[in-house]
């Protein structure tokens, strides 16, 4: 009878083990995730405010180069010439640029799933 209660004892332990194991590798993947979750989040808020500053930099330059060239419209022309020769080099680059996007996405996934 003693054997008996040891073995559903120990039949107990490895049980609690297990579970304990289960766990240790769910919260191990969930803190994972949510560094890869905070990366993102943060990844986009910077870009937002990047935006936003190449935004108004880009008016402050026009309108500079309005008053240098003395004129209402010219600056505003030759920014728009530059963002929409940046815009065409990407579209023709799109292959390109689609690799190293995902290159840099895999990069920051692998490194955060391997921490």
């Amino acid at each position: 009878m003693a054997d008996l209660l040891k073995i559903n004892e120990f039949r107990d332990n490895v049980v609690k083990l297990i579970e304990a194991k289960f766990e240790l590798i769910k919260l191990g993947f969930q803190e994972k995730i949510e560094g890869v979750a905070v990366q993102a989040i943060y990844t986009l808020l910077l870009f937002i405010l990047s935006i936003t500053v190449i935004i108004f930099l880009s008016i402050l330059v026009a309108i500079g180069l309005n008053i240098w060239l003395k004129s209402a419209w010219l600056g505003f022309f030759i920014i728009f010439l530059l963002y929409l020769s940046l815009l065409v080099l990407f579209i023709f680059a799109k292959d390109k640029v689609q690799n190293k996007i995902k290159e840099q996405v895999q990069e920051i996934v692998d490194k955060n799933l391997n921490d």
